[in-house]
């Protein structure tokens, strides 16, 4: 089974444990990220992850150069922010772990070096997974990485960890954006046998490309959602909230997450 919880993951959940629980006030300033590093022995990148994730969820607010402060507790939450498996499990309640199917290095392909932004005849690490909630396969996962993070990989247990916090916790290199691609496709004999649906079974399909800073590009994934088990869910919101007029450039996004059945 993959870790529980990540490092950044137990930073958040004690810090909004205390401020939920009032033992900061609105408009409170919390301690600086040294303290916090020393505090709870992470590192820096641990630290602005987990505060990231508090602000994302609408409980706390920074200010450039001067830190983070406790939000009002009447402000809305905004739902949108960048998760990965284990931390969506985690959410809906089941158990994550991966089933590593291969990690190899492969040749060039063009549309893939294309979108990581690297030559287009530098080789590539290939990643394929099973994923897995509580012990049902969710998903499968095709991950291309550049050489340079890919083999960073090597080394480390895919079946208990996911690259996502190897990447950034390990390696302290952030994931701080990622843009996706929704659509449907029909699963081959590789997925199908490994998802356990039949071949041409209708599956939802996610690209995702993860970036670092600088806007670099640190993997592309393709992921083969087994459509029994996961659904999308969108939320829009049809008037701004503190003026109650409707909004004449759209429908505000305020939530779009996958759930899953159990």
């Amino acid at each position: 089974m993959e870790q529980q919880a990540s490092k950044h993951e137990r930073v958040k959940q004690h810090l909004k444990k205390e401020i939920t629980e009032g033992n900061y006030e609105s408009g409170e300033k919390l301690p600086s990220e040294k303290r916090l590093c020393d505090y709870f022995r992470v590192s820096r990148v641990t630290v602005r992850h987990a505060l990231q994730n508090l602000e994302n969820d609408g409980l706390i607010y920074r200010k450039q150069g001067v830190g983070a402060f406790v939000s009002d507790k009447n402000m809305k939450s905004n739902l949108v922010r960048l998760t990965d498996f284990a931390e969506d499990m985690r959410q809906a309640g089941l158990e994550s772990s991966s089933r590593l199917i291969d990690l190899k290095k492969v040749n060039p392909i063009k549309e893939i070096n294309e979108i990581l932004d690297i030559r287009p005849d530098m080789k590539l690490i290939r990643v394929d997974r099973v994923r897995l909630g509580s012990g049902n396969p969710i998903a499968f996962d095709i991950t291309w990485l550049p050489p340079g993070y890919g083999q960073l990989l090597f080394d480390e247990d895919l079946t208990t960890q996911t690259i996502y916090n190897i990447i950034e916790e390990k390696y302290e290199i952030p994931i701080q954006a990622g843009s996706y691609k929704i659509t449907a496709t029909n699963a081959d004999e590789y997925m199908a046998s490994h998802l356990q649906v039949k071949k041409n079974d209708a599956l939802l399909e996610i690209d995702r490309c993860s970036r670092t800073t600088g806007n670099k590009k640190v993997y592309f994934q393709k992921r083969y959602y087994n459509t029994m088990h996961v659904s999308y869910v969108m939320e829009l919101s049809r008037t701004d909230e503190e003026n109650e007029t409707s909004s004449k450039a759209g429908l505000p996004l305020k939530e779009f997450s996958p759930k899953f059945a159990k």
